[in-house]
């Protein structure tokens, strides 16, 4: 079944867009909206930024429509592709900020491991830990920890962008997070952490 017989409306929405009808952009976004917005939010965690995130999306797309060639695929996985990759944009432009870094951290494997006090000063020099942490980390294990979680790869995804046995990208994976955690708990980087 052709794209243009199954989505004729979104066909007529893409037309529209090209056009530059504004009017166009509105039912776009109130076709999709929710879409974007919960693939940019899986992605970021955070609603304030997820919103933001979302508009930066929908303008991106206006602004580059004409790139869309609805024989090539749907609207919807293009909309989508836009918005993954705004998210994942984010994303690593918040690697080098210590706090956001951290932050993201505490989703790796285990929810809460890194936050284990109420006290600020406590937890900043917990996250500037982490981070140097990061630095620290060898080449392989900091590609597969970028590769998983800020651009949400699986490890099998990342088994065959770099040519590695899935093995060792699980064993690489495990060590940079043991790592990382005893970064994270202000134990040396070769101590024992279950």
């Amino acid at each position: 079944m052709s794209v243009e017989l199954a989505f004729p409306e979104d066909r007529d929405l893409v037309k529209r867009l090209k056009l530059r009808d504004s009017q166009a952009m509105v039912a776009l976004y109130d076709k999709y909206g929710g879409l974007v917005y919960s693939v940019v939010f899986r992605a970021v965690a955070n609603q304030a930024i997820a919103e933001d995130l979302t508009q930066e999306t929908f303008f991106r797309i206006w602004n580059r429509i004409h790139t869309f060639d609805e024989e090539r695929g749907r609207l919807e996985a293009w909309l989508v592709t836009v918005a993954r990759n705004r998210a994942f944009d984010y994303l690593r432009s918040m690697r080098n900020r210590p706090a956001q870094v951290a932050t993201r951290l505490e989703d790796l494997e285990h929810a809460g491991f890194f936050v284990s006090s109420d006290n600020q000063a406590e937890r900043i020099a917990q996250e500037n830990a982490v981070a140097e942490a990061l630095k620290n980390l060898n080449q392989d294990q900091r590609e597969v920890i970028e590769l998983t979680h800020f651009q949400g790869m699986t490890q099998t995804e990342i088994a065959e962008k770099l040519a590695k046995p899935l093995g060792t990208v699980k064993g690489l994976v495990r060590s940079a997070l043991k790592n990382l955690r005893a970064a994270a708990a202000g134990t040396p980087k070769g101590g024992d952490v279950q």
